[in-house]
């Protein structure tokens, strides 16, 4: 096989090459070019096409288009190539066109983006982390030595009544809770600028819902949202940290219960054994997730809400990771779904 019958007949080859008449019609193709768009000579280009709709473009303007990327739907597979469209010097209305799959190219780039990016976030949480928590700590033994002086003079004093007892204690609470909240969020900053390790040890499946479940029923109650849980008949071993493994369930669960209430809708959890995995899929009744979103949100401080700073999602994306698993995140109108995957490991 020469280079000519190489460039035109070889689906091994890694760019595509066709010619098209005024009317977007394909007059000749490589073989490459053939079995991507599924369309022989005297067909057009489909309409859905970006290829086409450049085409066109450089056809109206009589302009040649050079290095544009286009991204083209594939057999249900999103392809980014690289365009190059020039009109025929020697024949009227004739346009030849060359593209090059940079697919893997550019999602080499874009990880390349979001390692720097998380890398750049990391050093700077690192940095101002620990300025942060240090006055926070400050702050709780503060609130910790009030409590106690409030207590004692109520108690002593002629003043003292049962009502302002009370009210002093619910105040300590909330401010109390508001710190633990504030710390818990800088603790996740933290974790993006320096490593921590997780307690792994072996698990039965099992044995972790029942210590789980009772309590997320309680927050259900709370929150007025209807809970239903699945479970399987079937058992599996996990190699996890539970408190942490609890605090990934907990933030999708957190969401899952926001975006339920506000649609008066309900929340399902439901588990999944298979011989490697174990699957733990949560689905709210929610407004879902648009499908251009679905990206974004393991990006760190990217959020949709205006009382957080979207460190929720990258935080599970981590900590699955350390433990070998990963999630998977899925929306429609009728809610968003979320998959949590886990592999088991042996009981031996």
């Amino acid at each position: 096989m020469d280079v000519i019958d190489f460039i035109t007949r070889s689906p091994d080859i890694d760019f595509s090459i066709a010619s098209f008449d005024g009317r977007l019609q394909l007059v000749t193709a490589n073989a490459k070019f053939k079995d991507m768009y599924r369309i022989s000579e005297q067909e057009a280009l489909p309409e859905p096409s970006q290829l086409r709709k450049v085409v066109e473009l450089a056809a109206r303007q009589k302009q040649d288009v050079a290095g544009v990327v286009i991204d083209e739907m594939i057999e249900g597979r999103k392809l980014q190539l690289m365009l190059y469209c020039y009109k025929s010097e020697e024949e009227d209305e004739r346009y030849h066109t060359a593209l090059f799959d940079i697919t893997v190219l550019c999602q080499f780039y874009e990880m390349k983006l979001a390692n720097e990016k998380r890398k750049l976030i990391g050093e700077m949480a690192a940095g101002t982390a620990n300025s942060i928590l240090n006055p926070l700590a400050v702050v709780r033994g503060s609130l910790q030595l009030i409590e106690t002086t409030l207590k004692t003079n109520l108690a002593s004093s002629h003043l003292s009544d049962h009502l302002v007892s009370q009210s002093v204690g619910h105040y300590i609470t909330l401010a109390n809770h508001q710190v633990t909240e504030i710390n818990n969020y800088v603790q996740r900053w933290l974790h993006l600028g320096k490593p921590f390790h997780l307690d792994l040890r072996p698990v039965l499946l099992s044995s972790f819902l029942e210590t789980y479940v009772p309590n997320l029923q309680r927050d259900a109650i709370k929150k007025r949202v209807p809970l239903v849980c699945e479970f399987p008949s079937d058992d599996g071993q996990l190699l996890i940290d539970p408190h942490y493994l609890r605090e990934v369930i907990n933030e999708f669960i957190k969401n899952s219960f926001e975006a339920s209430h506000e649609q008066k809708g309900i929340v399902r959890l439901s588990v999944q054994v298979s011989d490697r995995t174990a699957t733990i899929t949560i689905r709210d009744s929610g407004p879902g997730i648009a499908a251009d979103m679905i990206k974004l949100v393991k990006d760190p401080f990217f959020t949709t809400k205006e009382d957080s700073i979207g460190l929720g999602l990258n935080f599970c994306e981590v900590v699955l990771q350390k433990m070998g698993g990963h999630y998977e995140l899925s929306g429609d109108p009728s809610g968003t779904e979320v998959r949590i995957v886990l592999p088991r490991v042996s009981a031996d």
